[in-house]
């Protein structure tokens, strides 16, 4: 399967971001920033162009297109992902480390994360994964049942795992997500993730004590009615992949299905959100 790369170009990193915002709407799921650009990626089976084209015109975007062969795309990460240091929140102690296999072990971090994306989005590098890196270094993880949706690369299951965590089901729409969930599952020798092929937000066993959500706004709206019925009650759920500027629907739409004690943090223009579900 051959993947399609566009690249606009871009006037700031806010600019990167909001587009990023509005591209995963469109099946977009692997980005790189670059000076004055923004590259994304889309697998080309499951791409709707006649409906990006139209959404591109309506917002002026400035692209070109060209098309990756399946052979190109390790070398195309490799040339560009850099290891990332997440630190505890209110320390400048190393939580995660999260790298590559042809990177060197980082060994001041607490956590070593070998991650290799290949055409999946979870390296820690975007605010939205590196947000909930660091959120989950001081929630408790030991002996609970953990959700990933929208899970990427895996690398929110696979630190929930070595955090303690007894089952994790990490779940992806996307089959190449779910290969690269599956070969960094074994490269960080984990054996209680679960993976799931499913576009919804549902569990096979007991309901969850904590869910993960690093996905889009539009996602986790449609979504929260099938998270509640996928958590206990008390569990808590941390959502990120939201815009600044969405911050007041999201807000309504969690206050509509009576989740509590939200709390929103932020890191550039995106946003963490913390609850729990009544």
């Amino acid at each position: 399967m051959a993947h399609l790369a566009y690249t606009f170009t871009t006037s700031s990193s806010e600019h990167n971001d909001q587009l990023i915002g509005w591209l995963q709407v469109y099946q977009f799921n692997g980005f790189l920033e670059q000076e004055n650009a923004l590259i994304a990626y889309a697998n080309e089976a499951d791409f709707d162009e006649m409906n990006f084209t139209a959404f591109a015109a309506q917002q002026n975007l400035t692209f070109t297109k060209s098309i990756i062969q399946n052979e190109n795309w390790n070398a195309i990460w490799e040339s560009s992902f850099d290891p990332i240091e997440v630190p505890y929140l209110h320390t400048e102690e190393i939580f995660a480390s999260i790298r590559a296999e042809f990177h060197p072990k980082q060994n001041q971090a607490t956590f070593d994360l070998i991650i290799t994306p290949k055409m999946s989005f979870g390296t820690g590098h975007h605010p939205t994964t590196f947000q909930m890196v660091q959120e989950m270094s001081h929630l408790q993880f030991s002996g609970k049942k953990v959700i990933d949706y929208g899970t990427g690369t895996g690398v929110l299951a696979i630190l929930a795992e070595k955090l303690g965590a007894q089952e994790i089901e990490a779940i992806d729409y996307d089959q190449l997500c779910y290969d690269n969930t599956l070969e960094n599952i074994e490269a960080n020798h984990c054996h209680k993730i679960t993976t799931i092929l499913s576009e919804h937000c549902k569990t096979e066993n007991e309901p969850a004590d904590v869910l993960l959500a690093n996905i889009n706004l539009n996602v986790i709206i449609a979504e929260l009615n099938n998270m509640l019925h996928s958590t206990k009650p008390g569990a808590v759920l941390l959502f990120s992949g939201i815009l600044k500027e969405n911050q007041a629907i999201i807000y309504d739409a969690l206050e509509q299905h009576h989740f509590q004690n939200i709390q929103i943090k932020s890191k550039e223009n995106w946003l963490l959100i913390s609850c729990i579900r009544p």
